[in-house]
């Protein structure tokens, strides 16, 4: 039996386009989760290696030291795959004391900050044992279900082949398990000051949300296949070559250039078509055109846009910082102040300890006003700023008051306070008694510091009123010598 031209082109019609469909589905599968995995993989690698260079390789060092010693001391040897064991939990128990290590602490508070602004599920640390082909948990940044230090897992036999060179840690290899389902890992080695690999960060990614996406996007794929195959045969049947296939290429040549331009430039591949068939066709492309302009148009409005709120958002990083900051000096101000004791009272309360304020007064400021002027006055409040500043460099230093100034003594500044004060004290000197100074340059000025004690201060105020008070305690003694 002859088939008609009509229905072998029906016939060929739907065999490629069911050939397509199957095509493009597999292929699109493939393209897509080929691309995830790639993805992944790289973001896993790069959030490894930026763990490993936030988090400080000598303090990571400490800790690990002190989890390797309670490892090897413990007899039991219980890995994370066998939880059911009876013994697991006894096994943890040797290891919970580590968690209140300072150095713990302070390294799972890096982890999770890293870990609760990226896209990260899970960040941790692990020291790896080669020949025994195990990891040891480190710290984990994990605010549920924390895995505790010394427990361990075996190495995936996949990473084998990196045992013998720990130094280019574990690069990101995708595990699909049913506990956790699809998962990408990445290993980077974590270096101490002397540039050894002391243990590796280690970062989690699930891909499961991702790959239900994927599922629903090429279900929509298939389903939109489906439609545009009926679409095509029903038109290969009602029109001819000339009249349909032709433009619908054209249709087809524009759309896939509209694609390769940028985002943000505007496009005229449609409205440039000459299309004239009096039919459906030439309602779409006027439709494509319109939608082209829309677009343009869409695009110009959020370039404006994104202008204006980038102006806005500069005005508004200018004007706190301005009202945080003191005009005449240029340091921080009594508002900031405030808001710095805020912070570090809750610091106190989270056991902080290392920490203290210092109060300095700038004398005679009232007669060097009187005697030389306001911009005298401000003259010398700037040098003693300076001074300062140049002294307490590791703290920050705010003018709470016109002639007042506070330092909260922070890290090398707190450790040598008593050296500082003597370097101050004597800068004080050299300007009060050079004699190619001004009147209003030879400042004079009292200090007084406190030191936070955990027993009888409850917060920075009770450290700020003995601060205060010594300081006016070394104004009495300055005044009683000038008489």
């Amino acid at each position: 039996m002859k088939l008609s031209l009509g229905r072998k082109i029906v016939i060929l019609v739907i065999s490629v386009a069911v050939l397509l469909i199957i095509t493009c589905i597999i292929v699109s599968g493939v393209v897509v989760r080929r691309l995830m995995y790639k993805e992944y993989i790289i973001t896993a690698d790069s959030m490894a290696g930026t763990v490993a260079a936030m988090v400080d390789g000598d303090k990571m060092e400490k800790i690990t030291e002190k989890v390797m010693a309670a490892y090897n001391a413990s007899e039991l040897r219980i890995s994370n795959e066998d939880t059911d064991d009876p013994n697991f939990e006894k096994y943890q128990d040797q290891f919970l004391y580590l968690m209140g290590d300072k150095d713990y602490i302070e390294i799972r508070d890096t982890l999770r900050t890293i870990q609760d602004i990226s896209e990260v599920d899970c960040v941790y640390t692990l020291y790896v044992l080669p020949d025994e082909k195990e990891a040891v948990y480190i710290v984990d940044a994990a605010h549920q279900d924390i895995v505790t230090p010394g427990c361990f897992d075996h190495v995936e036999k996949s990473c084998y082949k990196y045992l013998n060179d720990l130094e280019q840690g574990f690069p990101a290899f995708i595990t699909d398990t049913k506990e956790y389902g699809w998962v990408a890992t990445s290993c980077m080695p974590i270096h101490n000051s002397e540039g050894d690999v002391v243990c590796f960060a280690a970062v989690d990614l699930s891909m499961n949300d991702i790959l239900g996406k994927v599922q629903n996007f090429l279900y929509m794929l298939s389903l939109i296949l489906i439609l545009l195959t009926i679409l095509i045969c029903i038109i290969a049947i009602l029109y001819v070559k000339k009249k349909i296939v032709k433009p619908i290429n054209l249709l087809s040549e524009a759309a896939g250039q509209y694609g390769q331009k940028q985002v943000n430039k505007q496009h005229h591949e449609f409205g440039d078509l000459k299309i004239h068939t009096g039919d459906e066709i030439e309602v779409l492309l006027n439709s494509m055109i319109k939608m082209e302009k829309d677009i343009d148009r869409y695009i110009d409005n959020l370039s404006q846009t994104r202008a204006q709120l980038s102006s806005a958002r500069q005005q508004a990083d200018d004007m706190h910082e301005l009202a945080h900051m003191d005009a005449l000096t240029g340091i921080r101000n009594k508002l900031a102040y405030d808001k710095e004791i805020a912070r570090v009272d809750e610091e106190l309360k989270n056991g902080a300890a290392d920490l203290g304020i210092a109060m300095i007064d700038l004398n005679f400021l009232k007669n060097t006003n009187d005697t030389y002027g306001h911009e005298c006055g401000n003259e010398a409040i700037k040098q003693l700023s300076r001074i300062i500043c140049e002294t307490f460099v590791h703290s920050p230093v705010f003018r709470i008051g016109g002639d007042e100034f506070a330092v909260i003594l922070r890290n090398n500044d707190y450790e040598n306070i008593d050296a500082l004060a003597e370097e101050f004290n004597s800068r004080l000197n050299e300007a009060e008694n050079a004699p190619d100074n001004e009147p209003w340059e030879k400042i004079s000025a009292a200090f007084g510091y406190a030191l936070y004690d955990k027993d009888s201060d409850l917060c920075t105020h009770d450290v700020f009123k003995r601060a205060d008070r010594n300081m006016y305690d070394r104004k009495k003694e300055m005044k009683a010598l000038r008489k």
